[in-house]
């Protein structure tokens, strides 16, 4: 098989033209070596999708797992069909994919994001009409959303529990069901800490429409929504709204005093994109205001991001240790590419991820930083809308 071959399996024709620098003759990473067991658990599903995306294999064993339980299923599958790119030797899965998403057409999903902010009522009746089920037996216990629906504020425990959830199906590439759990807990006992878990995945995986209104001022609040403000410009590279931002919102007191985490990673970025001085001392400040940064994607990004631009030597081994901890990003892979010296080093890393994980479009994405990018965009967009629109149709 050829990149172009690749290519054609993913209905990707089009890129075949960008492909050229790529090289063949690369290995895979443990991870993506690994062979998986028919019999894996949840547990192992989980880890191994954290660095490999939504491998349709994998997919459909946690599918598997989640037999008795048919809202966080199509909750799965509406993730797989709008993050994957399925081809046709993924004909059998897309048929059970259409199949999953039945209760949440019923619930009242969208194109944009599988529960919207005004359907989360609706979700908390079905998945209280289908009822609290278990796991099969072997795989690892896990809440149910019906569970996570009937727990009360005092239920310290099971709220800990939902959260911890909640964040590791995002780390695992699953951003609706991880919402799914966060919404149900903030529409049902209004938990700040759930509001910011929302926020923190709706950030992530662009699922905005998830999102609850912000509307209160007081300093807590006002942190979250500069937080908020900061991050959708960052994302789109747009550094004067971003200080703009930041600047007006500085006015209220508890902002401008703020040592909030997020906020002070979210203010290193707007440094990182607005070229101002930085030092390795930076990064010593992300890791003492954040040391769970393993397990914090948003604060690994933008160190990661800081050390390649401070040490562009170091640019493919920052983006090789992300993708082992978080899987493809294509923000990662664009602020290494600023750096001509790695270019070789970068292509063979992209080399990698399309050889072994061409279903991920964040790998195509990498191989967009280095070529003319538009065009790849652009088909991956409308793969993405074609492949979406067909599963929910």
């Amino acid at each position: 098989m050829s990149f172009g071959e690749i290519a054609d399996q993913r209905l990707l024709s089009s890129v075949a033209s960008y492909l050229r620098e790529l090289t063949w003759d690369v290995d895979p990473d443990g991870y993506q070596r690994l062979r998986v067991d028919p019999t894996a658990d949840v547990d192992v599903l989980l880890r191994l999708l954290r660095r490999r995306g939504l491998d349709p294999t994998l997919a459909s064993l946690l599918l598997d797992r989640f037999e008795s339980r048919p809202v966080e299923r199509a909750l799965i599958a509406w993730d797989v069909v709008a993050g994957a790119l399925l081809g046709p030797g993924d004909a059998t899965l897309a048929e059970r994919l259409r199949a999953e998403l039945a209760p949440l057409k019923q619930i009242g999903t969208s194109p944009s994001v599988a529960v919207p902010r005004d359907r989360v009522v609706a979700l908390i009746a079905s998945v209280a009409a289908f009822g609290d089920h278990a796991m099969p037996e072997g795989s690892e216990p896990l809440p149910s959303l019906a569970s996570v629906a009937a727990l009360t504020a005092s239920d310290t425990a099971g709220i800990a529990a939902a959260l911890a959830v909640a964040e590791r199906l995002a780390l695992a590439h699953l951003p609706s069901l991880a919402l799914a759990f966060a919404q149900v807990l903030w529409t049902r006992l209004a938990l700040p800490q759930a509001l910011d878990r929302l926020i923190e995945i709706g950030l992530d995986f662009e699922r905005f429409d998830s999102i609850p209104p912000m509307t209160e001022q007081d300093g807590r609040s006002m942190e979250r929504q500069t937080y908020f403000g900061l991050r959708v410009a960052l994302a789109q590279l747009d550094t004067d709204t971003a200080a703009s931002i930041l600047d007006q919102m500085s006015k209220h007191p508890a902002v401008a005093s703020s040592s909030a985490p997020a906020l002070e990673i979210a203010r290193t970025e707007l440094d990182l994109l607005g070229d101002k001085p930085l030092d390795f001392g930076n990064i010593e400040r992300l890791e003492a205001i954040a040391p769970n940064l393993s397990s914090w994607r948003y604060a690994s990004r933008v160190a990661c991001e800081l050390k390649i631009q401070l040490d562009p030597d170091l640019a493919a081994v920052c983006v090789d240790g992300f993708l082992g901890s978080f899987g493809n990003d294509m923000r990662v892979w664009a602020q290494a590419g600023y750096h001509p010296q790695a270019r070789a080093a970068l292509l063979a890393l992209v080399s990698r991820e399309l050889r072994y994980q061409s279903f991920d479009p964040e790998a195509w994405r990498a191989l967009a930083v280095f070529v003319d990018g538009t065009p790849i965009e652009v088909a991956l967009q409308e793969r993405s809308r074609t492949q979406l629109a067909a599963a929910l149709a």
